[in-house]
């Protein structure tokens, strides 16, 4: 495993290729091989905590490398594509997380080369594998719960109701693509399609509240994506 972006959720990540053999019997047992990062200090020590081999400074290095099978993806929205592009092409298995691109036309293109070279790709939409999820979508496929009439679901994270919370890169449309419709309606939008079905039409509206944040060195951001977001869909199944 060649793992690029080693802060949130690269540590997130890096947890559970450490601790999957002690849990589940696999055939596959993660081979940690490197961790990437722009900030050469931070990364090796990220490195060295979570039982990483090595690391490396730029990504295009662990793309190329030949021990390396499998690229998983851990960093801002905006350089999803240009890795998973070149990591598809070196012939490597592609893990990203969400959301995969900036827009449609980038995830398209990186679906298309994937299938095109036949490796195998997932988007890290990790609440399929929650048992509660596990057992509904059991009970589903049997038939038990009878016909699905209504799905409905909120995602609950406050920390950017909060004003003080400082500006960062997923405030800028640019780095992120979108604000929480991306990060968090993704899961929402997932679970829904895996437990009901493909969605049909769509009506929703977006609103950003605050519309200024503070950066760590005080410094004041216009934020460019939106920070609640709301939906109604109509499934094709009716």
């Amino acid at each position: 495993v060649g793992l690029i972006g080693y802060k949130f959720m690269g540590k997130a990540h890096s947890h559970a290729y450490f601790d999957m053999p002690k849990f589940f019997t696999s055939k596959a047992v993660p081979v940690m091989k490197t961790i990437c990062g722009r900030d050469e200090k931070a990364v090796n020590e990220t490195s060295e905590k979570y039982g990483w081999e090595g690391y490396e400074t730029e990504w295009r290095k662990v793309v190329e490398r030949d021990d390396i099978d499998l690229i998983d993806i851990c960093t801002p929205n905006n350089t999803h594509y240009d890795i998973a592009i070149a990591a598809v092409k070196a012939g490597k298995h592609v893990l990203c997380e969400k959301p995969l691109a900036l827009n449609v036309a980038q995830a398209k293109e990186m679906l298309d080369e994937v299938e095109k070279v036949r490796v195998k790709h997932m988007v890290c939409f990790n609440y399929r594998f929650v048992p509660a999820i596990g057992l509904a979508k059991r009970l589903i496929d049997e038939g038990k719960l009878g016909e699905i009439y209504h799905f409905r679901a909120t995602y609950l994270q406050d920390w950017l109701v909060d004003p003080n919370s400082p500006f960062v890169w997923r405030h800028k449309k640019e780095v992120a693509g979108s604000g929480v419709h991306g990060d968090l309606n993704a899961h929402i939008i997932d679970l829904a399609r895996y437990l009901v079905g493909e969605i049909d039409e769509v009506v929703g509206m977006c609103e950003t509240f605050i519309k200024e944040r503070m950066d760590e060195k005080g410094q004041k951001h216009k934020v460019s994506v939106d920070d609640a977001t709301l939906f109604l869909a109509k499934f094709k199944g009716g």
